[in-house]
């Protein structure tokens, strides 16, 4: 009985370890070419979870799901939660979603008034 006992804990001891890997998604859905979006912050940034985040909606009141670096390296950009406020115009640099009915991208930059935010630096 023992003997069970101590594999199903290994095994769970494995699978808790393995979690944060699979939790991470690619973006392999993200790769229709390069987008630049202007538009209205209607979510703010937020850095929880694996990637931070934001909404904004353009000039044809579409809105759009963007997805930062993680949110150690996004804050590092000096991009933090509060930084922009709701109602800001920003533009954001990235690649689109391949489905042209979903308005996503993951970015590598967001550019807001003068301050230019590179959360995927150009190496």
């Amino acid at each position: 009985m023992t003997r069970y006992l101590l594999h199903a804990l290994m095994i769970l001891s494995l699978g808790l370890i393995a979690w944060p890997a699979l939790a991470h998604h690619g973006w392999s859905g993200n790769s229709a070419g390069d987008v630049e979006v202007t538009g209205t912050v209607v979510t703010g940034v937020t850095l929880a979870g694996a990637h931070g985040t934001m909404q904004i909606e353009d000039t044809d009141g579409r809105r759009w799901d963007i997805t930062l670096a993680p949110g150690p390296r996004t804050h590092r950009a000096g991009l933090r939660e509060g930084t922009i406020p709701l109602g800001a115009e920003v533009t954001v640099v990235g690649e689109r979603n391949e489905d042209p009915e979903v308005f996503e991208a993951k970015v590598r930059r967001v550019i807001w008034d003068d301050k230019v935010f590179d959360v995927y630096p150009p190496e």
